[in-house]
């Protein structure tokens, strides 16, 4: 109060407290995107690492005699895979570079598959060491070029080319 009886009136809140408020903002508003970025790249991330094309062909590939003997045992995946999954009219196409290290040697695991209604189907499972020919994995999943998705099993029967695609009179389709 001053000596007369009038009040002076007082500063509102925001002018007395923008100075540290606008930075506190800023900053709170950076984190929480950042945050939310972290979230969607490991959701991601997560969610390619679960998907059955990749569990299935590096279940494939570490299991594969050939590849246990250029890598060694035991094979390990790496983190810093390569992936694109996308969906589109109701089917889904999915490429992996999955690193692979052994006790020997390091590769990478290149898969290329498409899903549509519920099967899988490779069109590339190999495995690549530098220096080496490429392992083609493609046998270890059934016949033709578009193979189904399916680790190998010891007394599943070979695959017959009516277990491939068929054509559009529901035979089956041997020009691949």
């Amino acid at each position: 109060m001053t000596p007369e009886g009038n009040m002076a009136p007082q500063p509102s809140w925001w002018s007395r407290n923008w100075k540290w408020a606008v930075p506190v903002g800023c900053l709170g508003i950076v984190a929480s995107c950042m945050c939310f970025g972290a979230i969607a790249v490991f959701t991601g991330f997560t969610a390619a690492k679960k998907n059955p094309a990749a569990v299935n062909a590096v279940a494939i590939a570490t299991s594969d005699s050939e590849v246990q003997a250029t890598l060694g045992t035991p094979i390990q995946e790496g983190s810093d895979w390569q992936t694109s999954v996308q969906y589109i009219n109701g089917q889904s196409s999915a490429r992996f570079g999955i690193p692979l290290q052994g006790s020997k040697a390091a590769g990478l695991l290149h898969v290329e598959a498409t899903k549509s209604a519920e099967d899988w189907t490779y069109q590339v499972l190999q495995v690549e060491v530098p220096g080496q020919p490429p392992i083609d994995l493609m046998d270890k999943v059934g016949g033709g070029t578009r193979r189904e998705l399916a680790p190998p099993t010891p007394d599943a029967p070979p695959p017959t080319p009516e277990d491939g695609p068929k054509d559009e009179e529901g035979k089956p389709d041997l020009n691949l």
